[in-house]
């Protein structure tokens, strides 16, 4: 049962853009915010009150439009902006180069949070948000849009398998947008939840390829 309440909370605070020194402002407040309970979906992506769940770990700056890691900010990007830093950050991190050999393993997990952040962002056009009153979303979608999106799903398959390979969850749930049921049966299969692999078994059998909503309450 969903519980509604309004808050208060928060104050300023700042960052210089290491790219054109401007301060940019990234926590707005006080602001208020809508309690509205804790929804869960398929790939991951949470919508609750407390705004430290809607943190992003990077930031685009406010002037330059330039991106840099910082996890602080609250809200997010949009899809293109995530497309681009994606894009932008797989050319930097494929120079060959000292820096990008010692941190060789933090780049790939920033491209996977990357490419992660698309998928999603794809999602949110069709996902059935808490706050939209029960009004199921028309939302047209190209098929440049739905390129894009399964080629970030296999590239971020080939992320996972290599950083996160026990992410059976996330894993079975691409395999589940590309259609490759028989892969995300396998991965699903691994999964110690039995409400979430009953859930995602259904999916799975109706031959559904979205997100679903996994919990709310």
């Amino acid at each position: 049962m969903a519980i509604y309440n309004n808050m208060q909370i928060g104050k300023p605070s700042y960052k210089i853009c290491p790219h054109c020194w401007k301060i940019n402002q990234y926590h707005r407040g006080p602001f208020f915010i809508h309690y509205f309970g804790l929804t869960v979906w398929s790939d991951g992506e949470t919508f609750e009150e407390l705004p430290s769940r809607i943190k992003t770990k990077l930031q685009k700056c406010h002037s330059c439009n330039k991106f840099y890691w910082f996890e602080q900010k609250l809200g997010g990007m949009s899809s293109d902006d995530y497309e681009k830093a994606v894009k932008h950050y797989q050319y930097k991190y494929s120079k060959k180069s000292i820096v990008n050999l010692f941190f060789n393993r933090r780049n790939k997990r920033r491209l996977l949070y990357l490419r992660l952040k698309i998928i999603q962002s794809y999602n949110d056009a069709i996902r059935e948000h808490p706050l939209n009153n029960s009004k199921s979303k028309k939302i047209i979608i190209s098929e440049s849009e739905r390129r894009i999106f399964e080629e970030n799903v296999k590239l971020l398959i080939s992320l996972l398998n290599e950083l996160k390979s026990n992410d059976h969850l996330l894993l079975s749930e691409l395999h589940r947008y590309l259609g490759d049921f028989e892969k995300a049966k396998e991965e699903i299969d691994k999964v110690e939840d039995d409400n979430i692999k009953k859930q995602i078994l259904g999916e799975i059998q109706a031959k559904n390829r979205d997100v679903i909503t996994l919990n709310s309450h």
